[in-house]
């Protein structure tokens, strides 16, 4: 199932409100409170209308209601600059509150996406690495932006939409104090309003749906010209990914234009209910009621008022309907990482879900342990790794070897607890995350200087550290060309395949690390750099256990032992003389699935 088509489970209605809900709490109810006294304010400057328009109407005679005592010594101008003082100061304090009420909306809407914003990226940092892995990095970007915005416009649309319901309902209380005809037309205006614009509300989130299943194609179609960009160029393939996002653009810019359309249909026909009901009111009142001139006019004017809202209200449910597929998608990604449990702020890096359903208690001297693990990659019909049972002692240099696919990073993963097997238990001495450092063939650095990139692995380390460990790989020759600040571009793009690596491995020893795993890390070096690198890697023992994966010969020589998989056949170099022991063995099916 795709991210962006949730299916049967899709988060609705009820759930977003519910959600909105729980994490308001006690401010949805100041909220709320606010925006009932906007409401009561805005009908009170409405009513005190019809004192105002009676007096302008009966040249001088007070209103009904008019105290008696101001009757006798105020004439009309006093009068009325009485009940316009008294409006200024009701239209001041609804100013007041409608501050105060819009400042509280637009706090609780923005906290209230952010939050999903944070839960989202939490979940990601904590979820297991075999959920993670599986979905596509482009869509949990386009998740984390567009579709948190999409989320926002919900959410703001759906309190603008609570807003204007609670003005109308003003507005209909208002109607029924000033006549019995007036409540009537207000609710039989809310009833045709709702028939009217249910057709437009079911297609709002049809739309919506299709937009973000093309956002998403627009997000995957991105990510693949730019990762393969050199190559595009190269091969002059780059209309193959241009030709395909323009159709994913156009599809997703007809729908956009569809649902600005309903929009417009929907302003244009409840524009048009409100003139024939206003028209309806008018005929009524004057002709059959005979209702008061001050009563009528009032009437009119509160009906005319309801239709600004009433639009208001239409438009925000229809916006928010709109968004709700965002908001499927982003339960549905939250879901696949890890279920509806979020793990808590204080969660310490060191101590992620993904490390502690696996591990057992550290061995004494033993660096990594294995006890009958298995592991079944997801999807695959047999495992990967069957009963496997390994011991690496504290300080072995360990090398892993083998044909593609046959399980070695998966080996590393879970000794560096980013998976988990399905069965047996993985022991590792260094537990905590910050004694073990990881160094993958494929690079990891950001557009920063050398020095941000470093410092990344571990913040506190000091110039002095950087040089170090930066001279521990070599990397004189690049501190002559950039020096520690030196922008590396995206990706590293400045610098060559080689030098991205041993920044890499410069990172991980600046974590003086315990554990020190090696996923192909030195690949893209010629074999005279690799051979003195490793050279020097070796002298950090007994300190540090190394457990390298490497398909070079030249590389494997360091190697206290070599396990060659997919059997985890022993192997022991000449001329070691490492004291230490390693116990290997494994059972594998023989339709075994093939994996990294």
């Amino acid at each position: 199932m795709s991210a962006a088509s949730p299916g049967p489970g899709e988060a609705g209605l009820t759930t977003f409100v519910r959600a909105f809900l729980a994490f308001a709490r006690w401010r949805a109810a100041c909220v709320a409170a606010l925006v009932a006294l906007g409401a009561l304010f805005e009908g009170l400057g409405l009513l005190l209308l019809v004192p105002l328009i009676d007096l302008v109407l009966t040249l001088g005679r007070a209103p009904p209601g008019f105290p008696s005592f101001l009757t006798t010594t105020m004439d009309q101008t006093q009068r009325l600059l009485i009940l316009l003082a008294l409006y200024a100061m009701l239209m001041a304090v609804r100013g007041f509150v409608l501050f105060w009420r819009d400042r509280s909306l637009n706090g609780l809407q923005m906290a209230f996406v952010e939050s999903i914003r944070l839960r989202l990226v939490e979940r990601i940092a904590h979820a297991d690495w075999r959920e993670a892995s599986g979905i596509s990095r482009a869509r949990m970007t386009q998740a984390l932006s567009v579709e948190i915005h999409q989320i926002g416009i919900a959410a703001h649309s759906a309190l603008l939409a609570a807003v204007a319901l609670a003005m109308l309902a003003g507005h209909a209380v208002l109607a029924l104090v000033l006549t019995p005809l007036g409540g009537a037309v207000a609710a039989g205006f809310a009833v045709l309003a709702a028939l009217v614009s249910r057709p437009f509300l079911v297609r709002a989130r049809g739309l919506g749906r299709s937009i973000t299943e093309a956002h998403f194609g627009m997000a995957d179609g991105a990510a693949a010209l730019l990762n393969g960009l050199k190559l595009a160029k190269a091969e002059g393939l780059q209309n193959t990914f241009v030709d395909e996002y323009r159709r994913t653009s156009g599809a997703a810019m007809r729908d956009r234009l569809d649902f600005a359309g309903q929009q417009s249909a929907l302003r244009g026909v409840a524009a048009a209910l409100a003139a024939a009901i206003g028209g309806a009111v008018l005929v009524v009142g004057v002709s059959w009621l005979h209702l008061p001139a001050p009563v009528m006019m009032t009437l009119l004017l509160v009906l005319a008022r309801m239709s600004g809202p009433a639009q208001q209200a239409q438009q925000g449910v229809q916006q928010m309907l709109h968004g709700l597929p965002a908001y499927a998608v982003v339960r549905s990604l939250e879901q696949m990482l890890g279920g509806d449990e979020t793990p808590p702020p204080s969660m310490a890096p060191s101590m992620a879900p993904s490390m502690a359903p696996s591990m057992a208690p550290a061995i004494p001297g033993e660096a990594v342990v294995l006890r009958d693990v298995t592991y079944r990659p997801p999807g695959a019909t047999s495992p990967l790794l069957e009963r496997v049972s390994l011991a690496i002692p504290s300080g072995a240099f360990v090398g892993l070897t083998g044909p593609s696919g046959v399980g070695k990073t998966t080996l590393l993963d879970l000794a560096a607890g980013l998976l988990s097997p399905d069965a047996g238990t993985v022991t590792v001495e260094a537990a905590g995350r910050e004694r073990l450092a990881y160094v993958a063939q494929e690079a990891f650095l950001f557009d920063g200087s050398i020095r941000r990139n470093l410092a990344w692995g571990r913040p506190e380390a000091t110039e002095a550290e950087m040089l170090w460990a930066l001279d521990l790989i070599d990397a004189g020759h690049l501190l002559e060309r950039l020096g520690l600040d030196g922008r590396l571009g995206d990706r590293g793009a400045r610098v060559s395949a080689g030098e991205r690596q041993r920044l890499t491995l410069a990172r991980a020893l600046l974590r003086r690390p315990r554990l020190l795993i090696l996923d192909e890390a030195t690949n893209a070096l010629d074999v005279v750099a690799e051979r003195a690198i490793l050279a020097r890697l070796n002298q950090l023992r007994p300190a540090t256990t190394i457990l390298m994966v490497s398909h070079r010969a030249e590389s494997l020589v360091f190697c206290d032992h070599v396990l060659r998989l997919p059997d985890l056949l022993l192997e022991g170099p000449a001329g070691s003389d490492h004291q230490g022991r390693i116990v290997a063995q494994a059972q594998r099916s023989a339709t075994g699935s093939r994996g990294a």
